[in-house]
């Protein structure tokens, strides 16, 4: 007989009641996606659902149908850029759950953000499919990203940034859908409010204060004291409230979850106004990732001891 050695805190709330969660909250970026983007968005979005999910079957049956590959898939897919192939979202899939979670041991032990992790090892290996190019049209609309950073283009409308008429991955469609669903994952207590209103506010202020790179000053101006344009351009709302605060990859003390996120902010702001690469969200998550063994040590150590709130508070 196993004996159970106590205290056992419990919510409630089992692994899969969480992921059906999550993904109720990601229904509204899915729909505008797809109302957006067409049958190129659902495309992408189910080839990495069944890479994710069918590498979860054939690793680990037991972990199949709790939901989190299919979580994972799904945010990998909302990282993709509508003109990737789909073969591209199906490796993606694969590769975030089998090398992702697996291979660190399964569920609750990866060290990194599965789908952070997938985008920026495919980016390295692939990066001419994740770029959108000047020249591409989309129903009728020529643009780019608007965090990039080529001469000649044209400064984003904010009315533009909230439509989703300036092309970017098919999550960032619609920014006010994924709000939404982040804003629903902290009033029902699914994620920790300290991770993404810090984050957010690190970006905001990071936005204000950091001086501009030769790249930005030639190219890109309005990305210079834009805090909104930082907000709700780029991946930064999906890292907010999906990939940063996934309560694994995360720290355990709340002191340790505000160090964590200004580590993240403090990362994507600074590849975003001194490198060519005009985003840096996943690239930030895993960074911020890689950290949080130092953060635990020194705010477990330094700090009081940590609060004990149920599992779905972290």
């Amino acid at each position: 007989m196993t004996k159970l050695i106590g205290p056992i805190i419990h919510s409630g709330k089992t692994n899969r009641m969480m992921m059906v969660l999550v993904l109720v909250s990601l229904a509204p970026s899915l729909v505008a996606a797809v109302m957006r983007f067409g049958f190129a968005a659902a495309l992408l979005v189910i080839c990495a659902l069944a890479g994710a999910w069918l590498t979860e079957l054939v690793i680990d049956r037991r972990q199949a149908f709790d939901g989190s590959a299919v979580v994972t898939g799904v945010i990998f897919a909302l990282l993709l850029p509508v003109t990737a192939p789909w073969w591209l979202a199906l490796i993606g899939g694969m590769l975030a759950t089998g090398l992702g979670k697996h291979a660190f041991g399964g569920l609750g032990c990866n060290l990194f953000n599965p789908a952070a992790l997938s985008r920026v090892i495919l980016m390295g290996l692939i990066p001419g499919a994740w770029f959108i190019s000047t020249a591409v049209t989309i129903d009728g609309i020529t643009t780019a990203s608007p965090l990039a950073r080529e001469s000649g283009l044209l400064a984003p409308t904010i009315t533009g940034l909230l439509s989703g008429s300036i092309p970017g991955t098919i999550g960032q469609v619609a920014p006010l859908a994924v709000l939404a669903g982040g804003l629903m994952l902290v009033s029902l207590r699914t994620i920790d409010w300290r991770i993404p209103l810090t984050f957010l506010a690190t970006v905001a202020f990071l936005a204000l204060v950091l001086p501009p790179g030769i790249r930005i000053e030639g190219h890109a101006p309005w990305l210079l004291g834009n805090p909104l344009l930082h907000l709700v351009g780029g991946g930064t709302l999906l890292a907010a409230f999906y990939m940063l605060s996934d309560p694994v990859t995360a720290p355990f003390t709340p002191g340790g979850r505000i160090i964590f996120a200004v580590v993240a902010a403090l990362a994507m702001m600074l590849v975003r106004f001194y490198t060519p690469y005009p985003d840096g969200a996943a690239l930030a998550v895993l960074l911020a990732n890689a950290s949080v063994p130092l953060i635990d040590r020194l705010t477990l150590e330094l700090g009081p001891p940590p609060s004990l709130e149920p599992p779905d508070n972290l």
